[in-house]
Formats: C-alpha cells, structure tokens, sequence
C-alpha cells in the first residue's frame, strides 16, 4: 500500500517539461541591411582603370615622361584626397604645376576635360551591377526590409552611379562630403574652374533622384562607426535587426564589427583583374605606400565577425 501511495505522490510533483530553443535557434527579423557600394554592388574599377590607362599612356607621349613617374604623380593626389575621383585630381598633380601653372586653362581643355569625359563615357559604359544584385534588392523590397548604401565614396559621384544603376531600389544613400581644397594648403589645384563645373553639372544632372542621399563629413570614412550609428538612429533599428555586406574587412568588416552587426563579405568584389590590380595596386601607389591606411580607425579595432562568404550578392537573402 506504501509504494502504491509514494508513487501516486511522484506522479503529481513531477514538473511539466518546459519548451526552450537554444539562441541559436531563434529566428531573427532582420529589418535592415546596410551595403557596401564599390565591390560590392558593382565595380567602380570597371569604368575607371581603363579611363586611366588610356590617359596615362597619351599623357606619357604628349609630356615625353614616363608611365610609372605619371602614375604616381596622380597617385600621390588619391592618396593625399583619399578618392579616386577628386574632382580636382590632375590640377593638383606635380605635372600641372611644373608644366602649366601658368597655362591653366590650356591644361584644363587639352588633359582636364578629356579626361573625365572619357571617364564619364567609360562609366556609362561599364558601370554594371554584380549578378543578381537587382533582383536581390527587389527581393528585399518585397519582404519589407529596408536597404541602405554606406558608401565612402564622394557624395557627387554617389550620386551619379545611384541615378545610372539603383534608383528607387535603394531607401537612402550615404556619402562622404567632396571637400573643396584651402586657398592655404601647400597642396591645391592650379585652378578650381573646372572642378566646380562639373560638380554642379553631376548635381543637376542627378536632381530628381528618388533614393534619399545624406552627406557625410570625411570624418566618418569607414572604419569610422559614426556613419553606422547614423544609420541605425534614421532608420530607429538596433543592431542585433541589422546585416552588413560589403567587399573590404578593414572598412565594413570592422565597422559592422564594432556595432556587434552580422557581416557577409563579398569576396566577390574583393579581388581585381590581374591589370586592374597592377595599375590600382602599384601604379597609382605612392612609392613606399604598400596598402593604403583607412583615414580614420575605432579606438580599438575588432576583428571582423564574418557570418559567411558570399560569392554573389544573392547569397546575402539565405542569412536574412
């Protein structure tokens, strides 16, 4: 009769099993994606290297100079810029002032103007989404989730490759700031006609855009995680509801990284045609200058938490 009686008892104390899932197993709402642009939604280098090839190589004959001294002449003017597309970026080389300082406007009509129309014919040309990159950012539009470019590019020439390939796929852009240079800077152009002239022909040109663009001081370049935070107040999400995928670990992986945000990397974007690399890499390098520095570092650098490696863009929906 005891048994029978402690038994009973056993049977009523015995706790209800609780239904519990590891973190790992929760599913997470992502409500926004932040993304690289250059390397990442498509290639800048595709339009800009042979614009620059070319030009290198007329300039060589014209100026009976060498390819390589040119080369870092204007590399010298991206560095000291931090952009590609400085607006001023032959005024302010050693070449312009050594040959035309006082000549400014034949330099502007003879080197200037050919050579970012070439550049701009180029762009229109090759400028090209990665695959499936369209159709991934339709995708997210259609399950309500947000996606944001930040970019370290400057903000006129953000601009101007949003309005060419991802206007209205995108819900805002952010952009550095194209800073004019000091009258009092050791290092300016020979003349700021030109540049400024193009500057509000891009901006006109781009004045109906349907994608919001927010201008950055040159202080947030990544790795810097203002931009990111930012980001993140605008669009009132936290970061645990955020996904970052870009080309460059020491830009957008540390600066995902430094907010706790989910990172893909698009190795895709990360590597360059052997020619490209070459003229990117070593031409236009300064001597001594083996990789170029990111301008503006978090206190303390964490490394970088990949979720995964993608090697399209599409690869980005499996992690959403």
């Amino acid at each position: 009769m005891l048994p029978t009686v402690i038994h009973m008892l056993e049977a009523k104390v015995q706790p209800t099993p609780l239904n519990y899932r590891l973190a790992s197993q929760l599913t997470r709402r992502t409500k926004l994606v932040v993304t690289d642009v250059d390397g990442t939604l498509a290639s800048f280098w595709d339009y800009f290297v042979p614009a620059m090839r070319d030009f290198l190589r007329d300039i060589s004959v014209r100026l009976d100079k060498p390819i390589a001294q040119l080369a870092e002449d204007i590399g010298r003017v991206i560095e000291r810029r931090g952009t590609h597309e400085y607006p001023w970026l032959l005024e302010e080389t050693g070449f312009a002032w050594a040959h035309f300082a006082r000549r400014p406007d034949d330099f502007v009509r003879d080197y200037v103007k050919p050579f970012w129309e070439a550049l701009d014919a180029n762009r229109s040309k090759y400028l090209r989404p990665y695959p499936q990159v369209l159709e991934t950012l339709e995708e997210l539009k259609r399950r309500d989730i947000r996606v944001v470019a930040l970019s370290d590019a400057p903000d006129y020439m953000a601009r101007i490759r949003n309005k060419q390939v991802f206007d209205g796929l995108l819900d805002a852009v952010y952009a550095l700031e194209t800073v004019e240079p000091d009258k009092n800077e050791i290092w300016q152009p020979i003349t700021l006609r030109h540049g400024r002239a193009r500057l509000s022909a891009l901006k006109k040109a781009t004045a109906n855009l349907k994608t919001t663009l927010e201008v950055l001081p040159r202080s947030y370049e990544k790795p810097c995680p203002n931009g990111l935070d930012l980001v993140l107040k605008d669009f009132g999400v936290f970061p645990y509801e955020t996904i970052f995928i870009g080309d460059s670990l020491a830009k957008d992986g540390l600066v995902a990284a430094s907010r706790g945000i989910r990172y893909i990397w698009a190795h895709y974007g990360h590597q360059l045609p052997a020619e490209y690399d070459e003229i990117v890499n070593h031409s236009l390098r300064p001597e001594g200058e083996v990789e170029p520095p990111p301008r503006t570092r978090p206190d303390a650098a964490p490394t970088p938490l990949v979720e995964a490696i993608a090697a399209r863009y599409d690869e980005l929906l499996n992690h959403i």
